[in-house]
């Protein structure tokens, strides 16, 4: 295979110092050899240094200037629109526990089985789990400390250990800098919000050559305002989507509140706003929420218009990333690294709901509270005039109150010390290194549940006029601390270089050894602890965990013709806490011509049950969802409200399995064309999730005494049977974690880059990245069948970026286009689609695709060593396609593949200090 440009910019990676020349001819041509010997490169998914950088493995390479030529500021928007990733944890989402931060998910198989290393080394995961998930915060790494991105594209147990199922995201630092640079940006999105300013700056000093020694730092500051859900467009802007063709998605939850009670002669409920100031565009026929015969009319409430919400958090980053390098001698290399980061990010304007009603700590509305209908009341007796149960319930949005927020602070650390060098015909490294991820989540403008329900009881709380009781306001609200701290200490070292020569060549090997311990420390905030927070489910008592994984790997390279060679790997890992596992890896690659390659890969892999997953704590939430049992087309109430829910962690969880075949080839006819084309596929077995919620509420005979599911009702009132509801409200729902079932996962991944010099016109690099995801199969529980959800809600077939880079002598710009396919509105392919059983049947047609295009250019002609940049993002301003979620009115878009900003503008000006 042609060593490709690439290959050559990459080979300087792996380069050692040199030794002081001799006098003797004998030692210049030592000096020659072991010059010759390390231009060599270390390719992720592999410890073999070696010449070629294309081996059995598919692995995609993004350049700095790939990465940032775009206007892309973290290395979240770098990889969000990366083919091969689908979705991952969403660093703008409004709601979940983990505010500012997110994930990679290669291939859709979750976050938790990509493996993310920095310098091909692990690290610790974010602190604060999404539920029982675990990932590694992509925000936590300075994009501007990167200096490029390899991604390995099949499976890696077999090197790496556990979450090297879909690949591995491995993060290269620049090696050594000398110099000085400055680079600020400022941009702002066309709705003006998301305004962000970012410096950064390196220095270093010291040259490998010459000085024997290198030092150099990165300092990354980055601020970033909220951009808010309400300044965006049409349907993404409001729950009111009558005019789009599906439902009016705004709440009872308003300001100051509706309340409804069931009438005694009629026994259908009666509707009625509290106070007389409900604008008129917010009031709507009861019916409209409750169902046909309905009595009066609701005061609803538009999360996204009459909030704050937000559509992306604010934060605020600054990192510094260092690296120090020392030559001893000829033979060894003394290397540190250190990296701080640290990221707050605020979410706001969730604003208080008040749910009064039984079954809710608040209970109905008390006879002798203020706001109680007064027409209900008889006036001989003093009791209420209500039929049904005999209660007043009440629905209401505290906005007169500042609205719940979550600020959270991840402090990032890693500090790694190590030794390299050579002996005889061997490499050599050995490393230690500790790396925490703290987070410190701090809930603002939270309500205390016992004196806020006091409040109710007493007659104290005024819906409309809570806020204007300053003494009741300071006594109902305070913050809460939640404290969250990961840690991983380890030690490896490996060796790599020639066993023996075949007649086709020297079989080369690596061998390598690693101790780690892991540790999880989860301390929430006794408030929480105690069930005294409203509006949040009660928290388990905080505990810490650790455990010990040692590990022992071997790799073989085995030139078994002149054109053909083959790969071998395997790792035993020894968990303390739950056993072992031994992983192979064996690859193939035949250059059939200097220009033609075949390749091929087997992999085994494995995913150890985390720390949280395999703990004996639950994790409380509230759940929105749709209950089939309850609700139908007569009956609506109580259908989309939130209940409380508990995902569970699993002591007895077993080791998720995989295996992972890759076959494709690499085509480089000239030194301006390079294409590969590979076949991947994923099996995955002992799952580690809980069962699919709507699965599980559709057919509960089918889990009735699984020790992993729980339904809690209510009894089934007489008035809610009146008016047409079949079961009585979810006040429970628990989903414990299980080892669920298999997942099959299979695709086509095409990579193009190309080169044209134009002369006199300059030069065009156009690339295309496309990944095909032909099947993602997977079971709902261990007994069912595989279902196939590839083009299903969520589940594009097709994601593909397409680029086209041109420079001329001062003059550079860029046009990279994103393109995520189109797929169903239906979620499950085996049941009827919901749009339709709702009475929306249109909405059941495929969600088109979304295609956004960004432009970047530079000039740096106009003063020494001074570049002026800028970019502009999504530049036709497109808009998510319209994908109501049939559950949720909180989920227009489908996130994170649709990014909801529009365009962007950024301003950039870089100086080199020399």
């Amino acid at each position: 295979m042609k060593l490709n440009r690439l290959a050559i910019a990459l080979s300087g990676v792996g380069l050692l110092t040199l030794a002081q020349q001799g006098f003797a001819q004998e030692a210049v041509k030592k000096e020659e050899d072991k010059k010759q010997e390390v231009q060599k490169v270390i390719v992720t998914g592999s410890s073999i240094k070696r010449v070629n950088y294309e081996t059995a493995s598919p692995v995609q390479v993004i350049t700095r200037e790939e990465m940032t030529r775009g206007g892309a500021t973290s290395l979240t928007e770098v990889l969000r629109n990366v083919s091969s990733n689908l979705g991952g944890v969403d660093e703008n989402r409004t709601g979940g526990f983990t505010a500012g931060a997110s994930g990679l998910n290669l291939r859709g198989i979750g976050s938790q089985a990509t493996l993310v290393l920095i310098n091909g080394r692990r690290l610790a995961p974010y602190a604060q789990p999404e539920y029982q998930t675990t990932f590694v915060d992509l925000n936590s790494v300075p994009v501007g400390a990167v200096e490029r991105i390899e991604i390995l594209k099949d499976g890696a147990s077999a090197i790496y250990g556990s979450e090297a199922i879909a690949g591995v995201v491995n993060i290269i630092l620049r090696n050594s800098f000398e110099g000085a640079e400055i680079s600020s940006s400022y941009a702002q999105s066309q709705r003006n919000d998301g305004e962000q300013t970012r410096v950064t700056g390196s220095y270093g000093f010291g040259n490998l050559a010459e000085d024997k020694y290198n030092v150099y730092a990165t300092l990354d500051v980055r601020q970033r305002k909220p951009t808010l859900i309400k300044n965006r467009d049409g349907y993404m802007s409001t729950q009111d989507l009558r005019a789009w063709g599906y439902a009016d998605g705004r709440t009872l939850y308003t300001y100051p509140g509706n309340i409804y009670w069931t009438d005694k002669a009629t026994n259908l409920f009666v509707v009625r706003p509290l106070g007389g100031n409900c604008r008129p565009d917010r009031l709507v026929p009861a019916s409209n929420l409750f169902g046909a015969g309905t009595q009066g009319q609701a005061c609803v409430h538009d999360d996204f218009q009459d909030s704050t919400y937000n559509s992306s958090a604010k934060s605020d980053r600054i990192g510094i990333t260092s690296k120090g390098t020392w030559q001893i001698n000829a033979d060894t290399t003394a290397f540190a690294e250190v990296m701080i980061n640290q990221t707050k990010a605020n979410l706001q304007g969730v604003p208080h709901w008040f749910a009064g009603q039984n079954g809710q700590i608040t209970g109905a509305l008390p006879i002798t509270h203020p706001q109680y209908p007064k027409d209900l009341i008889d006036p001989v007796t003093g009791k209420t005039l209500a039929g049904g149960n005999g209660t007043v319930r009440v629905r209401a949005s505290l906005t007169d109150l500042p609205g719940q927020g979550l600020d959270n602070t991840v402090t990032f650390g890693r500090y790694l010390a190590g030794l390299k060098g050579t002996f005889k015909d061997w490499d050599w490294e050995s490393a230690m290194m500790y790396n925490s991820s703290k987070v410190e989540s701090r809930a603002t403008s939270g309500l205390l549940a016992t004196p806020l329900v006091d409040a109710y009881k007493k007659g104290q709380l005024i819906f409309g006029q809570i806020g204007s009781n300053s003494a009741l306001v300071n006594s109902l609200m305070a913050p809460s601390y939640d404290q969250f701290k990961s840690e991983m200490m380890l030690w490896d070292a490996k060796v790599s270089g020639e066993l023996f020569q075949l007649p086709a060549g020297a079989v080369t090997a690596a061998f390598g050894a690693e101790l780690r311990r892991e540790t999880l420390d989860i301390n929430p905030d006794p408030l929480s602890v105690e069930g005294e927070l409203y509006h949040r489910a009660q928290s388990q008592p905080g505990y810490k965990r650790s455990r010990d994984i040692k590990s022992a790997y071997a790799e073989l390279a085995i030139p078994v013709f002149k054109t053909v060679e083959a790969s071998m790997a395997v790792r035993h890992d020894r968990y303390s806490d739950y056993g072992s596992s031994t992983t192979p890896k064996v690859g193939l690659k035949w250059n059939v011509t200097p220009q033609f390659l075949v390749r091929g890969t087997y992999a085994s892999g494995f995913r150890a049950p985390t720390l949280v997953e395999n703990s004996s704590s639950n994790q409380n939430a509230f759940l929105s969802y749709q209950d089939p049992a309850r609700c139908n087309d007569k009956f609506k109430g109580g259908c989309q409200w939130n209940s409380a829910y508990i995902s569970g962690s699993n002591p007895d969880l077993k080791p998720e399995t995989a295996k992972s075949y890759t076959l494709g080839v690499v085509w480089e006819p000239s030194n301006w064309f390079n294409m590969s084309l590979d076949y991947w596929r994923i099996k995955r077995d002992d799952e580690i999730s809980t069962f699919d919620v709507k699965t599980v509420l559709s057919n509960p005979a089918r889990y009735a005494g699984n020790p992993a599911v729980a339904i809690t009702r209510a009894a089934l009132t007489d008035a809610d049977r009146t008016a047409g509801a079949t079961a009585g409200e979810i006040t429970l729902l628990k989903m414990l974690l299980t080892n669920v079932a298999t997942t099959q996962v299979s695709g086509i991944d095409l990579d193009i880059k190309t080169n044209f010099n134009l002369g006199e016109y300059g030069k065009i690099k156009p690339q295309m990245t496309m990944t095909y995801n032909q099947s993602y199969k997977s079971a709902p529980s261990p007994e069912a069948d595989l279902i196939e959800y590839a083009g299903s809600r969520g589940q594009p077939r097709v994601i593909a970026n397409i680029g086209l880079g041109w420079e001329k002598a001062a003059w550079k710009a860029s046009i990279d286009t994103d393109y995520i396919g189109h797929f169903s509105a239906i979620g499950d392919f085996t049941q009827p689609c919901e749009f339709k059983t709702q009475g929306y049947e249109a909405l059941c047609r495929d969600i088109p695709s979304f295609t956004t295009m960004n432009l970047g250019g530079s000039y740096s002609g106009l003063y020494k060593n001074l570049k002026l940049s800028f970019a502009i993002r999504n530049v036709f301003d497109r808009m998510p396609p319209f994908a109501p979620s049939p559950s949720s009115a909180q989920n227009l878009a489908v996130h994170p593949l649709h990014d909801r900003m529009g365009r962007y503008f950024q301003l950039t000006v870089d100086y080199k200090f020399k």
